[in-house]
């Protein structure tokens, strides 16, 4: 899959880095002239153009490779965010795949919403890590079949501060340790940890917390059947305002049946080639062909 990415990036520069060369090679044979055959002094705006016409090759090569290179850095630490993943799913009852979903249902309503994109590498990282820090609870609570009792519940809450600890050594994008730490937080300050609300909670982890509920809806679990999409939207209509940001809800209600058709029945293989061309697209947003 990389290399197919790195094939991508090629077809989508090469056309802009051939006209450079032709402009170049057009300059080129003029200043010939200019300076060989003494037609005329060269001028500065011709010193100038013909600098641009020699660097812009240049520089689109050098802007392409490390595009490339960015994009492969990201792979391989999309493939170390799959590996633990997987392994903080085998210890709970969700699936790799919600991970995968969330993450995917996350970066297009974050498009929808009009996120900054300087946000929404935090906000996929932390998407693919939210229940990371589950690995710090302990197993008779995790997998326990019944309900939990207070106290219990209150040893479960504290998965996402555990997984914010997780993260805190890491070199994670900015965001994605409030995404795990917050995803639990109300819009009416009623969710944990910290009972923030509105504003206070990271925009990121607003947008995140509607679609984590709403995998969780719509998915099959050992205790319960899947909701089917207008049963879940009825359901989390109730928390808008109160559990979900409205202004972010309104937006994911409309959107809600693409997403759902996305990732409902697609296989892990599937959701792992969109990742890559959500990755793709974003570093592809850093064109080089504005030199």
């Amino acid at each position: 899959m990389r290399s197919g990415i790195g094939r991508r990036l090629l077809w989508r520069y090469a056309p802009a880095a051939l006209l450079y060369v032709i402009l170049g090679s057009v300059l080129l044979e003029a200043a010939r002239r200019i300076v060989l055959e003494g037609d005329a002094p060269p001028s500065p705006f011709s010193v100038v153009l013909l600098a641009v016409a020699i660097l812009c090759p240049l520089i689109i090569f050098s802007t392409r490779q490390m595009v490339a290179l960015a994009v492969s850095l990201e792979m391989a630490q999309l493939e170390l965010l799959g590996v633990v993943s997987h392994a903080i799913a085998k210890r709970d009852d969700a699936t790799e795949e919600h991970n995968f979903r969330v993450a995917l249902m996350a970066a297009q309503l974050a498009g929808a919403i009009g996120l900054d994109r300087r946000l929404i590498p935090g906000l996929f990282v932390g998407a693919l890590l939210h229940d990371v820090g589950k690995i710090g609870v302990p197993d008779n609570i995790l997998l326990k079949p019944a309900g939990l009792s207070p106290e219990e519940r209150r040893e479960m809450e504290l998965h996402v501060v555990h997984g914010d600890g997780i993260l805190a050594d890491a070199n994670m994008p900015p965001g994605a340790r409030g995404v795990v730490h917050y995803h639990h937080e109300h819009f009416d300050g009623s969710g944990y940890p910290e009972g923030r609300k509105g504003g206070e909670i990271p925009p990121e982890a607003r947008l995140f917390a509607i679609v984590d509920v709403f995998d969780a809806m719509t998915s099959s679990r050992p205790y319960k059947q899947p909701m089917d999409l207008n049963e879940a939207l009825e359901a989390m209509e109730r928390g808008r305002g109160s559990h979900f940001d409205p202004a972010y809800f309104d937006i994911f209600a409309k959107i809600a049946g693409s997403l759902y058709a996305m990732v409902r029945n697609a296989r892990v293989d599937d959701l792992q080639e969109r990742i890559l061309r959500l990755i793709e697209n974003y570093y592809a947003t850093l064109d080089p062909r504005r030199c």
